[in-house]
Parts: C-alpha cells; sequence; structure tokens
C-alpha cells in the first residue's frame, strides 16, 4: 500500500472517529421526547440519558491520552471501537432506564477513548502542511457531526424510530475496526509503571467537576470535592516518574493559552446550541427536524471555512488566525444580543454565519497551539488536554448559562432567558478574545 492511499485510510478513521462521538452526543437531543414516552423515563432518568454520556465523556479523555501513548494507538483505538460499537447496541435495544442509561455511560467511554487517540494518530501519520489540513479537517468535523445529529435525531424521530440513531453506530464503527487492522501499525507496548494514583484522580476529579455543573443538587459540595482531588492530582503528578498528565505540558504560555480559549469558545458555542434548539422550538414553534435545519447556516459556513483554514493559516499563523476568529465569533454573539426582535432570519440566521466561520477559523489554529512543541512521547497526552478542554468547556458553558439565565429569569419566559444567555456567552467571548491576543508570538 502506498503511503499516501495509508494516510488518507488513517484520515478517514480519525474523522470518523471524532465524527461519530459528536454525533452519538447530538442525535439524542431532537429524540428526547420520543424516548421519554417509549422507555417511561421520568425528567431525572430522562436528563442521566444525555449526561451520563457527558460524564464519563469528560472523565476519562485524560487517562485515554495517556493510554495511547503507552499501549499504541492502533490497541488502544480497537478498544474504543469496540466498547462504542457493543454500548450502541445495547442503547438501541433496551427497554430499561437504568440499561439505557449505563449504555450512555459506556458510550461516553468509548468517546473519552476515541476522541484523543484519534487526533494522536493525525500527529503520527502526518507532519508539516498536510497535519495542518488534516487537523483542520478533523476540528471542523466535531460541528459538523453535532449539526447533523440534529437534523438526523429529529428526522429518525419523527419518521423512523430514535433506535436508528444508535444503531447507525455500529457498522461504522465495525468498518473503522477493519482499517485499522488492515492499515494500522502496531507499536510496541511501553514497558513503564502505570500512574494508577494520576488515573483515579484525574478520572475523580473530572467526573465530580462535571457532575458538579450538570446534574448535582449540592453544587458546591462536588465544586469543592473537584478542586481537593485535581489538587492531589498535581501533587502526584509533580512526584511521579511516570505520570498520566506530565505538568511540563503546562510549561508553555502558548498551549495553557490555547486550553483556556479553547474551553470558553465551546463553551459558548454549546450554550449557543442548547438554547437555541429549546428556543426555536417554544419560541418560533418550530418542530424537531425543523429546529435541526435551523443549524444549516452554521453548519454550511462552518465547513467552508474549514476547507480553506489550512491555506488562511499558512499565510496568516496560528496566533493572527485565532484572534480573528474571536473577533468573528465576537460579532456574531454582538449581533444577537443587540438584534433579537428580528425574525429567525435576521436574529438568528446572520449571527450563525458568524459562528459558523468563527468557529471554522478558530478550532485548526487552537488544536495546534495546544499541541505545539510537545514531545513524541507526549503527543497523546496533549491531545487528551486540548479534548478535556473541549469538553469540560461544553458542559461548563451550558451549566454557566443555565444558572445565570434561570437565576435572572422567571420560568417559562424563553425568550428573555435565551437573551440572558446570549449575554453569558458574550462575556465569555470577550474574555477568550482578550486571551488570543495574549498568546507569545514565537511560539505561536
Amino acid at each position: 500500500m502506498s503511503k499516501i492511499k495509508e494516510r488518507n485510510i488513517v484520515l478517514v478513521i480519525a474523522l470518523l472517529s471524532y465524527f461519530l462521538t459528536a454525533l452519538c452526543a447530538s442525535v439524542v437531543i431532537t429524540g428526547l421526547t420520543k424516548i421519554a414516552a417509549d422507555l417511561n423515563l421520568n425528567q431525572i432518568q430522562l436528563s442521566w440519558v444525555q449526561n451520563a454520556y457527558g460524564l464519563t465523556f469528560g472523565s476519562f479523555i485524560l487517562l485515554s491520552g495517556r493510554l495511547s501513548d503507552a499501549f499504541g494507538r492502533k490497541r488502544i483505538l480497537n478498544l474504543a471501537l469496540i466498547i462504542f460499537g457493543v454500548s450502541s447496541i445495547f442503547t438501541g435495544v433496551t427497554s430499561s432506564a437504568a440499561i439505557m442509561i449505563i449504555a450512555r455511560a459506556l458510550q461516553g467511554i468509548g468517546a473519552a477513548i476515541l476522541a484523543p487517540t484519534s487526533m494522536a494518530l493525525l500527529m503520527d501519520y502526518f507532519e508539516g502542511p498536510e497535519l495542518v489540513k488534516a487537523l483542520a479537517w478533523y476540528s471542523s468535523i466535531s460541528g459538523l457531526g453535532s449539526s447533523i445529529g440534529l437534523v438526523l435525531g429529529g428526522v429518525l424521530a419523527s419518521y423512523v424510530s430514535w433506535r436508528v440513531g444508535f444503531y447507525i453506530n455500529v457498522p461504522v464503527a465495525a468498518m473503522m475496526l477493519w482499517l485499522s487492522f488492515k492499515v494500522l501499525k502496531t507499536t510496541p507496548v511501553t514497558h513503564q509503571r502505570f500512574d494508577i494514583m494520576g488515573t483515579v484522580f484525574s478520572i475523580l476529579g473530572s467526573a465530580a467537576l462535571v457532575y458538579a455543573v450538570n446534574g448535582a443538587k449540592n453544587i458546591w459540595l462536588f465544586l469543592i470535592i473537584a478542586l481537593v482531588v485535581f489538587a492531589l492530582l498535581l501533587r502526584t503528578e509533580s512526584k511521579s516518574q511516570f505520570p498520566i498528565m506530565p505538568l511540563q505540558i503546562f510549561h508553555s504560555k502558548t498551549r495553557v493559552y490555547a486550553y483556556i480559549v479553547r474551553a470558553l469558545l465551546v463553551g459558548s458555542m454549546m450554550g449557543f446550541w442548547f438554547y437555541i434548539s429549546e428556543f426555536l422550538q417554544e419560541y418560533y414553534h418550530y418542530t424537531p427536524l425543523m429546529a435541526g435545519i435551523g443549524f444549516l447556516p452554521m453548519t454550511v459556513t462552518l465547513f467552508l471555512t474549514a476547507v480553506a483554514v489550512p491555506r488562511i493559516v499558512e499565510k496568516w499563523g496560528n496566533r493572527y488566525t485565532l484572534s480573528v476568529a474571536a473577533l468573528v465569533m465576537l460579532v456574531g454573539f454582538i449581533w444577537i444580543v443587540l438584534w433579537r426582535n428580528g425574525g429567525y432570519w435576521f436574529s438568528v440566521a446572520i449571527p450563525m454565519l458568524f459562528f459558523g466561520v468563527g468557529q471554522g477559523l478558530g478550532l485548526t489554529p487552537d488544536t495546534n497551539l495546544g499541541i505545539a512543541h510537545v514531545s513524541v512521547e507526549n503527543t497523546g497526552v496533549a491531545s487528551g488536554l486540548v479534548n478535556t478542554a473541549h469538553q469540560l468547556g461544553s458542559v461548563l458553558g451550558v451549566a454557566v448559562m443555565i444558572s445565570i439565565a434561570s437565576a435572572t429569569v422567571h420560568a417559562g419566559d424563553m425568550f428573555n432567558e435565551f437573551h440572558m444567555a446570549m449575554i453569558v456567552g458574550l462575556v465569555l467571548t470577550v474574555v477568550y478574545t482578550v486571551i488570543t491576543f495574549l498568546v507569545p508570538k514565537d511560539e505561536s
């Protein structure tokens, strides 16, 4: 097999991996009503159909990044695909609330392993401008997967069955598993001691943080637990000979700023996605299918910008491209906050155009900065941290928007609740826009 063909197949595997993780998170959203009716779920059980996926996804990413470094990309990717495929079958066939939630949690674990491992694969097989191009496609595929998931979930829930949304993961995962066995190189296992305590602390700390903002009744208790556990993690990693999260990763200001920007950017956008889906259905009375289609202005511009971004990064550089992306996002949030009474096309579709361009421009250079100058043995860890910032940022962003909007607006006032959430998104965008200008020029 030629080297070019081999790299193309690796790119397909990586893109499909990330696409599946995003699709699986969003395909449920527009089908939640049907799922609740078919399985007789109460509101708490229904919320955990979504929360279980996000909880395990956010909790296991740090571990997953180190696993692929220690045991090889191929072994860990194959393990992830098997977990993801089997759990998708159980999610689709079950009529039990408990099994549904457990299966969704297993899907989250599979997704947590897939995301950093697939990115690390790109870093193994590509370099230079080809790596920039591959990472551009990789960064854009999450937004595309989420958008397609919303539309697909609405179509399946309305005309077929929400179960099909989980079944389609199985043949795709099986095909990827076959490609992995056929193409990927098997690398030797590194015979180093595994950081057991660091692993335990990373999982418990991430889980406590995600649960605190996405389901816990006593939020402050779990936030304190998360902070204590993360402090123990840092202490453990500073003394470990083979840490799960090498602290030298954070010696670069560039990488640290990239992780912060990633969390805030994704947080603001996931908050928008969460509210706009409900807003279109409750305020504009869109069907689930029409609400999914309503995302197309953002989906199309995101895709087109992602196609062009490798050339843009090559010409402008990562730091400048990321700053321009942040400014474009800022214009989108200012627009949606100031012009909120113009109907879908003026008040929603136009800001979506800015959001699509901003995400398409921003995610790739942010990824590049987040993995900049890492040693070969730590590429999985750096990839894991980019994905950790992405996942935890999405959960925290939605939680902050919900908390502030709920506390300041009367229940049931969707119009003003949406407006307040967008103000929060604007504030988050201002913060990360400023941070993009702090990235050191010599490291970018």
